[in-house]
């Protein structure tokens, strides 16, 4: 596809039934170069026949924060006010560009949109989509400003001693921008929200998508509230017990509980439910579930990216229909795969890898 005919093809994919002339008078060429461009695609197969049907695969789409984490560690006590020896390291992270990675590793056709700067930074997330196949045609790309940072230290024991957050390019991804990729997220099966979002941003996804099924990953008790006010606009969430403790403004202390507690978020609408208890596993509850699941993983390496893993399982299981136990037995062996890793996104992940720990259960 040419660069010409890819303008034309967004054009179409927004509204199939615009006309030559509007497309003309949009891409300031004659109506007659537009006929062209529109045959070419045809023959190439991107359109189908009359009213320009066009044949995208429309991935799941992912929507948050992209980072690169820069990791300081000490190779003996730290001297406060001084230069210490040890070694740098830097991994990419957010918890949404995590979500894509890890839905790529389980070969789901995945679209991530996250805003980058024009740095060092953005081109290494560019070329790990480009690597993994993610879809990152629709990021909001700010040339002047800086890629989302971390930078934390660690003491010659592991310990963190101080960090520096340089998120703010996410709230880029405001109402105003959002509203310009509403058409296309709104044709994905399933969506997944990254309450690293600002919250009029959450809010106004939630009002205005209206055929994607929405997942929320809370990410921290602090994040989770940018989605409180909209709970009941998600098909699927999964808080962990401090979280679902704020969204519901309440104690949740025992299993009767925990019970309780995901039956207020069916109450609110939601469809499937996960509440996550740490090394104890999870509680699920749906229109036709209701229980607890261990976790069996006993070689915890690293817990960082467990929960990344384990929202991006839950798209492959809804996506493969997978039902009660088989649904969250596939997200807790995602998550498992991922915590016996040292990486937070296990290089070993995918779906037969998964399949081979639920059956070591």
């Amino acid at each position: 596809m040419t660069e010409r005919e890819r303008e034309v093809y967004n054009l179409i994919e927004k509204d199939p039934m615009i006309s030559q002339a509007e497309l003309a008078a949009m891409l300031g060429i004659t109506r007659t170069s537009v006929g062209v461009h529109i045959s070419n695609l045809m023959k190439k197969g991107y359109i189908k026949g009359k009213g320009y049907i066009t044949n995208t695969e429309h991935p799941v789409t992912v929507i948050g924060g992209a980072n690169v984490d820069y990791q300081g560690k000490s190779d003996r006590m730290i001297i406060m006010e001084d230069s210490n020896p040890g070694k740098i390291n830097h991994a990419l992270g957010g918890v949404g560009r995590n979500i894509a990675e890890n839905l790529s590793m389980l070969e789901v056709p995945v679209r991530l949109i996250t805003a980058m700067g024009g740095d060092a930074e953005a081109s290494m997330v560019r070329e790990n989509a480009v690597e993994r196949g993610i879809d990152i045609e629709d990021c909001l790309l700010l040339m002047n400003e800086r890629t989302s940072t971390y930078l934390y230290i660690l003491d010659h024991l592991g310990d963190m001693v101080t960090a520096v957050s340089d998120m703010s390019i996410t709230s880029r991804l405001n109402e105003d921008f959002l509203r310009t990729k509403l058409m296309k997220i709104d044709k994905s099966a399933y969506t997944v929200i990254d309450a690293n979002l600002p919250e009029a941003s959450i809010h106004f996804l939630v009002r205005h998508l209206q055929n994607t099924k929405l997942i929320f990953d809370t990410v921290s008790t602090t994040k989770a509230l940018r989605g409180k006010a909209v709970l009941d606009g998600f098909y699927g969430i999964k808080p962990n017990l401090i979280e679902a403790e704020v969204l519901l403004d309440r104690k949740i202390l025992t299993d009767k509980d925990i019970e309780s507690a995901g039956q207020a978020f069916l109450d609110m609408g939601i469809k499937k439910v996960f509440i996550t208890l740490g090394k104890k596993g999870v509680y699920f509850t749906d229109e036709e579930h209701s229980f607890f699941r261990s976790s069996k993983v006993s070689d915890v390496v690293n817990v960082t990216g467990a929960g990344d893993a384990f929202t991006a399982a839950m798209v492959y299981a809804l996506q493969h229909q997978l039902r009660g136990i088989d649904f969250v037995d596939f997200c807790l062996g995602a998550s498992g795969v991922t915590v016996m890793s040292e990486d937070t996104i296990a290089r070993n992940l995918s779906v037969d890898n998964i399949k081979q720990m639920i059956k070591e259960r």
